[in-house]
């Protein structure tokens, strides 16, 4: 009888065992991938992104790749921490540019600008900057996991805000072997997913003058 019970008790002991090597090769290989990319792309000019951008609503997805979103494609230009511009080319021109302190969206077809305060900016976007930071940084804005699953043979991180975002619920990062974002998913509380898809990702000279926004002649300013 004592011999069964100390077969149960190591049998019992290796499942922990198992169990927590589990969850610290989990731990790791998010930190792994993390500093991978920071140390990949950081760059003191900041980055420029070729992309193309998805929004597909929970019912849609439902559908799966019979149903396309709203598609959009251009260019993303980073400096972190905090600035950013992003350039649509299709379906149509339009430009959202921060320096820190404003955010303006200008739309050259109907001659108009949307100024917003700092605070506006969306979480959607502020993603965009927050990928290229600092682990560390990072760590202490999210709770960071690999998935099981893999998209492609690209491995999967998932960033769940600490404290939570109003706008966000997750966002979900598919990432290459050579630890290049390819694709980035965010999912709001109703279920919408916005995805990028990365095209490329290339160091810049940007500076802080890339992102100064002066309102061009005859343009009306719009402020939310």
């Amino acid at each position: 009888m004592a011999g069964k019970n100390y077969k149960f008790l190591w049998l019992a002991i290796g499942l922990v065992l198992c169990l927590i090597s589990q969850r610290t090769w989990g731990i790791d290989s998010a930190d792994r991938i993390i500093t991978a990319i920071h140390e990949r792309y950081k760059s003191p000019g900041g980055l420029v992104l070729t992309y193309r951008r998805e929004v597909k609503t929970k019912t849609m997805s439902m559908l799966g790749s019979r149903v396309k979103g709203d598609l959009a494609s251009g260019k993303i230009y980073v400096l972190p921490p905090d600035l950013l511009k992003v350039e649509q080319k299709v379906p149509r021109r339009e430009t959202l540019v921060t320096d820190g302190k404003s955010l303006w969206w200008i739309i050259p077809e109907e001659k108009r600008v949307y100024q917003y305060s700092s605070e506006q900016f969306g979480q959607e976007l502020h993603i965009i900057t927050d990928l290229w930071e600092s682990p560390s940084r990072l760590k202490k804005r999210f709770n960071i996991t690999v998935l099981k699953e893999q998209k492609e043979g690209r491995s999967v991180i998932e960033m769940i805000p600490s404290p939570q975002w109003e706008q966000v619920d997750r966002i979900r990062i598919q990432v290459s072997k050579d630890y290049a974002p390819k694709v980035l998913e965010m999912i709001n509380p109703i279920g919408t997913t916005t995805t990028f898809y990365f095209d490329a990702i290339e160091p810049a000279q940007l500076t802080k003058e890339s992102f100064r926004f002066v309102v061009p002649e005859g343009f009306t300013v719009v402020h939310e």
